[in-house]
């Protein structure tokens, strides 16, 4: 032990341009397989050379983490917790470079979305930076990966820590001893995207069969790379341990049509969907830890023991004296004692930061148990968690609570269920399979959601008119990607609208195809945003566009949204949540779009939600109402027999042509034109194969030409391959058993699957057979198909997921909308605070300068208080606060200084008092 702590780690001897033009080769190799065999060959070398340096230790804690981190970034939380985004290192290398702001290079650092019309890295800020540093830096760096890791460490923790000048000072030793190649990738890994073209789940593969589940149950990346440092040696138990932060297990998206044979025709719960953060608890005793959906400890917020925190005093006493320990999963919601009632996320509160004078009171709704006096509970159905769960504590109603779940059997259970949560504002429910058991970090797999969005017909939908857009980058790259949209002012009659008022950004729900249609649509029409002398036709909140359009020039987009809530980054001061392009009205004209009118009656329709409407049962069917009415034909009687299509075909007098299929099976259900089932099975029989009427354990695939019930269950039973009948006659035209493709494939069973998954993309695409036009066609027209179908699905995720907000104000306008109150004019006649006032006042002149509106009077309408060392008059501001009808913040005079210093507002709940 003592040998292994004195030998330096593999990570300082290695050099970081080493791994740099690892991951060079993999971002340009083309094939899967190429990338993974150079990250391959790193990994191995990396192992090769930890087991020569650490030759006969014990209990050795160096591993493959340091490089991991830098690989997987985005998978490492408070340790690469950086802060630092495209503009604000844009403007740390102008500074440190020392290049004049209105230069050639520093325009294009900052206007790096900006398309240049020049080289085809548009949006890649990390490309954009390699070309400004490469006639500035070193051909080759000197730093190895543990020496980058330590300064990144350092630039993590000194911004978390406000120490500007630190973090400019670890980026400078970094661009001193580094190439501009190196640098491009320490960018990329600062924002977290390689954009290497390997997935978290490949890399973990083939670092160690356990990775995945591992960081799944504990999300801890070091522990993974320490505990798997040997490919040959399993982990006999990979489970969620207290204490220890794991992936939950998340819902897949149901469709009501399937909802019955999704719960396997058994019965099932259906639980609210609640609109909060989701959280876990693990409890020892005295000592709580709460860990966010991502992985995120928000101990310090809700409470580490029964003595501090806004929940664990309020709820400890509720847990029965023999839980000694426990994990619970549930969800974190904001509860109003005064109304008894949830409040929705999407309202003006934030869960994980709520102070100690809300009006707000922390409850943990808990859905789940996953382990209870050391007893891991993970492999345990859902039925026999929801019996242990109602035996750990006692609910206190607005601090702890069991969410209440009902038990169903048929698709109208679900209906109503839902059609009761839209009338109750909602977020939806959700579906659970009482026989399912809990795995961390996968979607589905017996947990189902329903929200009104997801179901065509029940939502508002809004008419809003293009008036702004947005740069973007990455894929979207020198196109306008986001869309800044508003609401016309009510003309007088028979005028069109000329002001138009600000109401949402929204980046989501188009295909590739429809942006670049509406940019080419727009391309001539857009003009540079100027923040000083903006257009007197578009009203903006705080949110500006980088380029603008003349309404009439513009268009009106259809957008579908889950509520509206309220905002004061629009002029509308309201925004919808969750928006996303649902199509183009190519029928209305600009000036047709919504106005402020309707939109503050859709907005008071439903108390902000836009699903208003009801599903009836006979919405979702898969068949027209029209052909329900026919009247039913009535049938021939038969004599009773085999029907003629499932009998076995007379093969007798075939003759075999070739022997391509011989000893294999087959089952053909149908034909297709010009080639039917029988024509099929006689030409089956030419080539030596066999016939069978019903699939078994040795037939060797299905064939198909159309999809009937009994083709779909044989789907649903998910044993066997079914392939088209194209696939047959390309073998009889060449006469040898053609390999499976994608394009014959209509159902594959697992083992196909995998082995495809290696072969080709998703698209059907090979990953190492050359394509020619018509392949390429077919590739083109599923890739089409596929974006028109997913957008509902997929809708939810990238809305939430996708970068939204840019802040880039002036700094001279940064305070422009506030209303300030500084304590100085409770103070400036105490002799012994005069130096205390002396500075508030300066800082209140900075203010002036810096736009905001000072006030010597505390009244309704002040947006914030700024308190210096002096708190004694915190108490009476907070008393003062709760009588208004519009609460005002009150902050440290830190926020004031250290938003002048840094250019752009400070987030304001690091300086809440």
């Amino acid at each position: 032990v003592a040998a292994s702590q004195t030998s330096p780690a593999v990570a300082s001897h290695v050099p970081f341009a080493d791994l740099c033009s690892t991951l060079e080769r993999i971002q340009r190799s083309r094939g899967r397989a190429e990338k993974i065999k150079h990250f391959q060959e790193f990994l191995d070398s990396w192992r090769k050379f930890h087991d020569a340096l650490h030759k006969n230790q014990k209990d050795v804690t160096d591993s493959f983490y340091p490089a991991m981190r830098l690989i997987l970034p985005q998978l490492e939380r408070e340790r690469m917790a950086y802060g630092i985004k495209e503009t604000m290192l844009a403007k740390l290398y102008i500074e440190l470079l020392n290049l004049p702001r209105e230069g050639k290079d520093a325009l294009k650092l900052l206007n790096y979305r900006t398309p240049t019309g020049t080289r085809g890295d548009t949006g890649d800020f990390a490309m954009i930076a390699y070309f400004v540093l490469k006639p500035r830096c070193l051909q080759k760096g000197s730093l190895t990966i543990q020496q980058v890791n330590d300064i990144l460490d350092s630039v993590a923790s000194n911004n978390s820590a406000k120490k500007k000048n630190l973090v400019k000072k670890s980026l400078l030793q970094f661009i001193a001893q580094s190439s501009a190649l190196e640098q491009k990738w320490l960018i990329r890994m600062i924002l977290k995207d390689l954009k290497l073209g390997v997935s978290q789940q490949v890399v973990f593969s083939l670092f160690h069969d356990d990775a995945a589940e591992l960081y799944s149950v504990t999300t801890d990346m070091e522990k993974v790379c320490r505990q798997l440092h040997d490919p040959s040696v399993g982990l006999s138990d990979i489970s969620i341990t207290l204490f220890s932060a794991f992936r939950p297990m998340l819902a897949a998206i149901a469709d009501i049509r399937h909802v019955e044979r999704d719960m396997k025709h058994q019965s099932f719960y259906i639980e609210t969907k609640l609109d909060g953060e989701r959280m876990q608890m693990h409890r020892d005793g005295d000592v709580y830890k709460f860990f966010s959906r991502n992985g995120y400890d928000y101990t310090d917020q809700f409470g580490d023991s029964s003595q501090q925190g806004s929940l664990t005093p309020f709820i400890h006493g509720a847990f029965q004296t023999n839980t000694q320990n426990c994990i619970l999963d549930g969800e974190m919601m904001a509860y109003d004692p005064n109304t008894q009632s949830f409040m929705q996320k999407g309202n003006k509160f934030d869960i994980k930061r709520m102070v100690e004078d809300s009006d707000l009171q922390t409850c943990y709704c808990v859905f789940d148990v996953l382990m209870v006096n050391n007893k891991k509970l993970g492999h345990e159905t859902l039925r026999k968690r929801y019996e242990i769960l109602s035996g750990i504590f006692t609910p206190i109603p607005g601090r702890i609570e069991i969410v209440q779940k009902t038990q169903a059997h048929t698709k109208k259970e679900v209906i109503d269920a839902l059609n009761e949560a839209i009338d109750k504002r909602e977020e939806g429910i959700m579906i659970k399979y009482p026989l399912s058991i809990y795995k961390p970090g996968k979607r589905g797999e017996g947990w189902l959601k329903i929200k009104p969005e997801y179901v065509n017909g029940l939502m508002d939908e809004l008419d809003i008119l293009i008036v702004g857009g947005y740069w973007g980058k990455g894929l979207r790259g020198g196109m306008m990607s986001h869309f800044l949209c508003a609401v016309a002012e009510k003309p007088p009659t028979g005028e069109k609208p000329s002001v138009f008022h600000t109401v949402c950004r929204v980046g989501s729900g188009y295909t590739m195809k429809e942006l670049y249609d509406l940019g080419l649509k727009l391309a001539n029409h857009w003009k540079p945003f100027n923040r000083k002398a903006p257009p007197s036709s578009i009203l903006c909140g705080t949110e500006k566009p980088e380029v603008y359009i003349e309404p009439c020039s513009s268009v009106i987009v259809q957008i579908k949204a889950a509520e509206i809530v309220p905002s004061d980054m629009y002029k509308t001061d309201c925004t919808l949540r969750f928006p996303r392009i649902e199509k183009i009205r190519e029928d209305k004209e600009w000036h047709e779009c919504m106005t402020l009118d309707e939109l503050e009656q859709l907005r008071g329709k439903a108390s902000g939600k836009l699903a208003s409407r009801h599903l009836h049962v006979d919405d979702d069917d898969d068949e027209p109402q029209e052909k329900k009415r026919k009247a039913a034909v009535p049938k021939l009687k038969k004599a009773v027999g085999i029907i003629e299509h499932f009998k076995a075909p007379n093969l007798s007098n075939i003759n075999k042509v070739s022997n391509i299929f011989e000893d294999v099976e087959f089952c053909v259900m149908n034909g297709i034109e010009g080639h039917s089932k029988p024509d099929l099975e006689n030409r089956i029989a030419e080539f030596g194969g066999y016939i069978v009427q019903n699939p078994g354990p040795d037939t060797a695939c299905i064939i198909a030409g159309s999809e009937n019930i009994r083709v779909r269950n044989i789907i649903s039973s998910n044993k066997h391959d079914v392939v088209k009948p194209d696939w047959l006659l390309e073998c009889f035209k060449t006469k040898s058993c053609v390999p499976w493709q994608p394009r014959f494939m209509i159902h594959m069973c697992p083992s196909t699957k995998q082995h495809f998954a290696l072969e080709y993309d998703c698209y059907g695409d090979s990953y190492f057979v050359d394509t020619d036009l018509n392949q390429l066609r077919e590739v083109f027209s599923v890739i089409k198909h596929s974006n028109e179908q997913t957008p509902e699905e997929m809708a939810s995720a990238i809305a939430d997921l996708e970068y939204r907000y840019s802040w880039d104000s002036s700094p001279l306008s940064m305070f422009r909308h506030h209303t300030v109150y500084l304590d100085l004019y409770a103070v400036i006649n105490d002799l012994s605070t005069k130096i205390e006032g002396a500075r508030l006042a300066t800082k209140a002149l900075e203010l002036r300068f810096h736009g905001a509106k000072v006030v010597s009077c505390l009244a309704e309408g002040v947006s914030h208080v700024i308190v210096g060392e002096d708190h004694s008059h915190v108490a009476d501001f907070k008393a003062f606060r709760r009588t208004l009808k519009r609460k005002f913040k009150i902050l440290q005079e830190a926020w004031v200084t250290d938003s002048i210093d840094r250019c752009e507002l400070q987030e304001e709940n690091q300086y809440l008092i």
